[in-house]
């Protein structure tokens, strides 16, 4: 069985346009912070990944630190393959 820290980072790497920042990121324990923290200045559609992750990992904790995912902005700003990445979790969910 996958721990959690390992189920949210494997999610997070499959997204395409999060693969470089996250390449040499290898947590013992995921730390929702720190994530925030690699995306500053990133690209909008890379920050929008991220929350989606950070959204996956801790609902709440997202939503209390006004991490919030708008799926409309995603559809409408994503390439074809991170769109494929969160459509292939959404088809199947594995929550950390």
């Amino acid at each position: 069985m996958d721990k959690p820290t390992q189920k949210i980072l494997r999610l997070a790497r499959s997204f395409p346009c999060l693969v470089a920042k996250l390449r040499n990121w290898n947590p013992t324990e995921f730390d929702p912070d720190e994530f925030y923290v690699k995306f500053t200045g990133a690209s909008h559609v890379e920050w929008l990944c991220a929350l989606f992750v950070l959204n996956v990992w801790n609902p709440g904790d997202a939503r209390q630190k006004e991490w919030g995912f708008d799926l409309f902005d995603f559809a409408g700003a994503a390439d074809p393959d991170n769109r494929q990445a969160l459509m292939n979790w959404l088809a199947q969910p594995d929550w950390p």
